[in-house]
């Protein structure tokens, strides 16, 4: 990388106080927070702008520069991929000839120009000064003299067209506002002429007293009516009582003075009348005379209460009368009251529009004067605190940072990786994970056997997988018999009867090592000095015979058929090189494995070979897609699923096992094959059990001793 410098220049920019044509009745508070960033984002964004740097280039006369041009550039793999597609336009259309042949020399300047101005805002960075009015230019270049002076150019250039546009603003305000003030003084004079016409008309030049006055009296004639209703309400409550024949109820009759004295009177009367005619008889002048006086004051208090009850009804006639004439009286002031507001509608809308064409005639009038009185000043809010100074050294390339950062990048890119291939990895490689999806416990982990491990030496052996299915015969002591060995022991307490005579082996699907551990499992009990019998059920795809050399019929379908070619019954059984291990081939193919394996004949062919060996292991199919493990493990004593790290995914183990529980089949427990000892999750077993592999599996003096002939 072309070493690159950087020279910055420091100025301060600040608001401007002055303002053209910003009315404080208009206008919003130009002082907040908000107002100041948009204020500095503005001036940020004309540093940046097209406009500033073509100026600059047009003023320094840089458009031919080498660094402008393109001529020297920072070479780079992103930077040639975006000039790809410029390098083959000008190889197709030469600019030389298009614009001598169609452009004056002005219009090929100004070109330049442009395309020099557009290197130069790329080269450009304004950065402002945190809580700070300051605000560094920078300009990056091959050269440090040409940074300090496009740098230096840039602020010169962005101080003058600050000034040129408020000198411009201000000459523009200034014709903006003689127009504005010349229909301004029309339209005061439209409006002066309308307001007073309009109050001759309607003879509205007192409209607010009069408004005032009848607002007033309507108040009182409210309050009136409010009085009088309310007293007519009680004296209603009188009348009902009256007319009800409650007179003596209304309490303006019980409560009144001369008839309470009258009443005590009469009581006092009565009093000495009853105390008197206990004595004489009611001839008695006393008694006839107090009789007299009786009856004369109760003649009184009648009299006094037809006169109260008279006042009473009087009373209301006369205040109901009076609130009718309140209502017509209200209702005529109402709407006297509405016509005048009507009235001042348009007398206010009027006297508005007056008001506020004389208040924008006088601001106006005011700003044109403050202009004309500033008009020859010119403030500058931009000063120049440090001028840029030629680089002493290089700012790129940084090797430190970007060795940095190309590590965190590969960092996150290999950790992103990882974790994109696990998430996508739907196989099984932990026995955590194996026993979490099936419920069934491991029995036990078969290591991966990798090809630097096969021997040159038994190179008849060209099927890796017939090497493998023979390893724990060919290195009895290598990790992998040992693997079969600890596969056995977990058999033996797999049942509380001990280790199952019959066994099916079987896997979710193809390629995960059923008949490899089929015949390492067998091998390692014949080790063991047991008599065992291995039947190749598979009879979709057979493969014992090839894997011991022996051929393939007869065998069990010969058996199921009840057909052998010498009438013995044990002739589909053959002998192999382990001692105590036996194969039963499939025999002849079958055009319906599943009715074979699942008729009558099948059961007694395990019956027969369970009375003659010690241990029976019996090879099929899959689980998933076909019904031959299905119908056999409903005929043997325990299920051993083989499953393949790595290989399998979680969904078919899920699958193969419901199908399984689904028939009740006696599952034993699962295996998982083919683990890598080299990967972290299995440290512990490559360091403590199975360390010794290599050493061992190099005791083998002669392997073909041990395997025989198998072509």
């Amino acid at each position: 990388m072309i070493p690159v410098y950087r020279s910055t220049a420091t100025v301060q920019i600040t608001p401007s106080n002055s303002r053209i044509l910003n009315y404080a009745d208009f206008a919003g508070d130009q002082r907040g927070y908000l107002a100041s960033q948009q204020f500095y984002t503005t001036q940020y964004q004309i540093l940046r702008s097209r406009a500033l740097a073509e100026a600059v280039v047009r003023t320094e006369g840089v458009e031919n520069h080498p660094e402008l041009t393109g001529e020297i550039r920072q070479r780079s793999l992103i930077g040639e991929l975006r000039a790809l597609p410029g390098v083959v336009k000008r190889g197709l259309f030469p600019p030389a000839s298009v614009e001598a042949g169609q452009s004056s020399p002005n219009q090929r300047r100004e070109r330049a120009i442009e395309r020099a101005a557009g290197t130069l805002r790329a080269r450009l960075s304004i950065n402002p000064l945190e809580n700070s009015n300051l605000v560094a230019v920078s300009v990056s270049s091959f050269e440090p003299q040409f940074a300090a002076r496009m740098a230096n150019a840039v602020i010169a250039e962005y101080t003058r067209s600050s000034m040129q546009r408020r000198y411009e603003a201000g000459t523009d305000a200034r014709e903006f506002l003689q127009e504005q003030l010349n229909d301004m003084r029309i339209s005061l004079e439209r409006a002066d002429q309308a307001l007073l016409d309009f109050a001759r008309s309607s003879q509205v030049a007192d409209l607010d007293q009069r408004l005032r006055m009848g607002t007033q009296s309507l108040e009182s004639l409210h309050q009136r009516l409010n009085t009088v209703t309310t007293e007519l309400v009680q004296l209603g409550s009188y009348k009902t009582m009256i007319e009800r024949g409650q007179a003596a109820d209304v309490s303006l009759v019980t409560d009144n003075a001369e008839i309470a004295t009258l009443r005590q009177r009469r009581s006092e009367m009565a009093t000495e009348y009853a105390s008197l005619s206990q004595r004489f008889k009611d001839d008695y002048p006393t008694l006839v005379e107090l009789r007299n006086q009786m009856d004369e004051i109760s003649n009184q208090i009648a009299n006094e209460r037809t006169l109260i009850i008279r006042g009473i009804l009087s009373r209301f006639n006369s205040l109901s009368a009076e609130a009718d004439s309140l209502r017509v009286a209200i209702e005529d002031r109402e709407t006297g009251i509405l016509q005048l507001n009507q009235q001042a509608v348009q007398y206010n809308i009027l006297k508005r529009d007056f008001e506020t064409n004389r208040e924008l005639y006088d601001g106006l009038l005011q700003r044109m004067k403050e202009i004309g009185v500033s008009s020859g000043l010119q403030e500058n809010n931009i000063a120049v605190i440090d001028a840029a100074l030629p680089a002493g050294a290089p700012f790129k390339p940084n090797l430190r940072n970007n060795l940095s950062i190309a590590l965190a990048l590969g960092l996150a890119l290999g950790i992103g990786l990882a974790l994109v291939l696990e998430f996508f990895d739907s196989s099984v490689h932990r026995t955590e994970d194996l026993e979490a999806l099936t419920g069934r416990p491991v029995l036990g982990l078969v290591p991966m056997v990798k090809p630097k491990n096969m021997r040159e030496d038994n190179r008849e052996y060209t099927m890796p997988e017939r090497a493998v299915g023979h390893y724990s015969a060919r290195f009895p002591k290598s990790s992998v018999s040992e693997a079969f060995r600890s596969l056995r022991t977990s058999l033996m307490f797999s049942t509380p009867e001990g280790m199952p005579k019959t066994m099916l082996i079987t896997s979710p699907g193809p390629g995960d090592g059923k008949t490899t551990t089929a015949i390492n499992l067998a091998t390692v009990l014949a080790q063991n000095g047991a008599r065992v019998l291995l039947i190749d059920a598979d009879l979709r795809k057979p493969r014992l015979h090839r894997d011991f050399g022996k051929p393939q019929s007869p065998g069990l379908t010969n058996r199921i058929a009840g057909k052998q070619p010498d009438g013995s019954s044990s002739s589909a059984i053959f002998p192999t090189d382990v001692d105590g291990l036996f194969v039963m081939p499939s025999g002849n193919s079958a055009p319906n494995p599943a009715e074979l394996l699942s008729s009558e004949r099948m059961q007694k062919v395990i019956a027969m070979t369970v009375r003659a060996f010690d241990h029976v292991l019996i090879d099929t199919a899959p689980i998933l897609g076909l019904a031959d493990s299905m119908i056999l493990s409903r005929q043997v004593d325990g299920v051993i699923v083989v499953t393949s790290a790595g290989k399998t995914s979680k969904d078919s183990i899920k699958t193969s096992m419901r199908r399984l529980a689904q028939i009740r089949a006696p599952v034993l427990g699962v295996l998982l094959n083919a683990v890598d000892l080299d990967s972290p999750d299995y440290a512990y077993y490559s360091s403590y059990y199975y360390n010794y592999e290599s050493d061992q599996e190099s005791d083998v003096e002669n392997p073909r001793e041990q395997l025989g002939k198998t072509a």
